[in-house]
């Protein structure tokens, strides 16, 4: 290999030297150029980590709301189609308010709050179908989103988890507002207890007020963060020993959200007259409770119609699931038909101001099985459309007992004969489908728009503030919807209001004094819930 021989002619070149002034410039010049290109680097990856993990002040009193693993958000199991699973967030975000600052209580008096009453008779419906509330927004005053539920099981900590997620809450907001501007959304926040989930220290018990202190600043924040017009709270199921702590609870909750001009909303399980008074003695209470009720569960007891329409704006009743699919006991039936409504109406009329007082109204029914053993199934408008597909009978109105005679099936329809006295002078509203499946004599009961229209018009003839849907979904009725749009145009023809000897009447059907009986908390039973997540 032969060697490598230097240039001749540039070795003879003298080599420049630059000066220390010019060696300062460039190191200066060249520390500039790399801290930009630093910067604009941890720019890019910031932004990219925030899509991965959203983390965004509430408040300086609130903290941080931040959204965890989808493995943590509950299903909801409630009487639905299955196609109304179309929102892409429902099982992925969950709010969650750390550091909150739990004294929130304070002595100063709110500013006098009064809510927007200017609508008669207001139309209201709670939902998880993201599709649904697009497509019908428009025919509704108020909206609530049925997006939250209890952090924790058998104990809370005071936070919440939401199904939508902090984008979605947001945005949707918007896309709602633009399609009508004047709907009035009010999220729910739901609890049901069961031997797995529980409302505890959430509502003060054991004596925990600073983590139900907690509890309340995170859903005045979640209010004011995403703009909703107030919040809804849907605790039910509650033991009685829960009803003074629920009470100071919701108490102290209206006054917060009615500081910023916002709304609250309270779900309420149905209760009709008793004709005798009982005092229930519940461990853990400073007073007994008043039973002057029929239904003597562990619900209701919590549920004191009069304290809490104090502070709410909405009252709303939970009027279904009359005949649960879950029970034998009392078999098929409607779920809400007038002649029960009416009896929880004559209850609640004491106890709620009209205009705060709403009757919820089911928007699906059940297909229960006669003479074999089947569950019982929910029933939408496809499901009808299936059914009256085939061969059927149709009734509407209903009157079991003719239907039963007619047919010359008492024998043969044993789950529904052996409750027939239940059914004894009464003609219901709703329609049925009676058919064959599968070797099965069947009965679907439905809500259709007559069944619907005649609901409506007894709510208004007693002077109702409204009412609300459990629940509004892709698969309910249309023709429902016709009628809506009626309603809240304000172009329903005018519906004669009860006479003041029919409302004495409903409300005073004895004069009789009744003695007051003790009753025992061994006594109360226990229920599934309608709503459950």
């Amino acid at each position: 290999m032969s060697e490598i021989q230097p240039d001749q002619n540039s070795s003879n070149q003298p080599k420049r030297v630059l000066s220390a002034g010019s060696k300062y410039t460039f190191l200066f010049a060249s520390w500039v150029f790399l801290s930009a290109f630093s910067f604009y680097l941890g720019m890019n990856l910031m932004a990219k980590e925030s899509d991965t993990v959203s983390l965004k002040n509430v408040s300086s009193s609130a903290g941080q709301t931040v959204e965890a693993v989808a493995s943590e958000t509950p299903s909801m199991e409630i009487p639905k189609p299955d196609e109304t699973s179309n929102d892409a967030d429902s099982t992925s975000p969950v709010s969650n308010t750390e550091n909150v600052n739990p004294t929130i209580v304070s002595d100063e008096k709110p500013a006098d709050f009064v809510a927007d009453e200017r609508v008669s008779f207001r139309a209201s419906a709670w939902s998880t179908d993201w599709t649904a509330m697009k497509k019908t927004v428009h025919l509704y005053n108020e909206i609530h989103p049925f997006i939250y539920t209890l952090r924790g099981g058998l104990s809370n900590n005071g936070e919440l988890i939401s199904s939508w997620s902090q984008t979605s809450r947001k945005e949707r907001v918007a896309e709602l507002r633009a399609l009508n501007p004047k709907v009035k959304i009010i999220p729910t926040i739901f609890r049901w207890e069961n031997p797995k989930e529980k409302i505890q220290e959430n509502i003060g018990m054991g004596g925990r007020t600073d983590i139900r202190d907690k509890h309340i600043q995170i859903i005045v924040n979640e209010v004011l963060t995403y703009g909703y017009d107030g919040i809804d709270i849907d605790y039910e199921g509650m033991s009685c020993d829960k009803k003074e702590k629920f009470e100071e609870f919701f108490a102290l909750l209206a006054k917060e959200i009615h500081k910023h001009g916002k709304m609250i909303s309270v779900a309420v399980h149905p209760k009709t007259p008793s004709d005798k008074k009982k005092e229930m003695h519940c461990k853990g209470l400073a007073k007994p409770i008043q039973l002057d009720f029929r239904e003597n569960w562990r619900g209701p007891t919590t549920h004191d119609y009069a304290f809490l329409a104090k502070h709410a704006d909405r009252v709303k009743i939970m009027a279904y699931e009359l005949h649960p699919r879950k029970y034998h006991n009392p078999g098929p039936g409607p779920q809400a038909p007038n002649v029960w409504l009416k009896d929880i109406i004559a209850y609640a009329k004491k106890r709620v101001p009209t205009a705060k007082l709403y009757m919820a109204i089911p928007t699906y029914g059940y297909d229960w099985a006669l003479n074999c053993k089947a569950s019982a199934k929910a029933v939408y408008h496809s499901d009808v459309i299936r059914i009256r597909s085939g061969a059927h009978k149709k009734h509407q109105p209903t009157d079991i007992n003719q239907i039963i005679l007619a047919e010359n099936k008492v024998a043969n329809w044993r789950n529904l004969s052996k409750f027939s006295d239940i059914h004894k002078g009464r003609a219901y509203e709703d329609p049925t489908l009676w058919y064959s499946s599968g070797g099965c004599d069947r009965v679907a009961f439905y809500m259709n728009r007559k069944a619907f229209e005649e609901k409506m018009s007894l709510l208004r003839k007693y002077d109702l503030g409204g009412f609300s849907f459990w629940q509004l979904v892709t698969d309910n009725d249309p023709e429902i919807n016709d009628y809506l749009s009626l309603l809240v145009q304000g172009k329903l023809p005018a519906v004669a209001k009860v006479s003041a000897q029919e409302m004495e009447e409903l409300m005073n059907p004895k004069k009789k004094e009744e003695e007051v009986e003790p009753v025992k908390v061994s006594k109360i039973k226990s229920k599934t819930g309608t709503k459950q997540l």
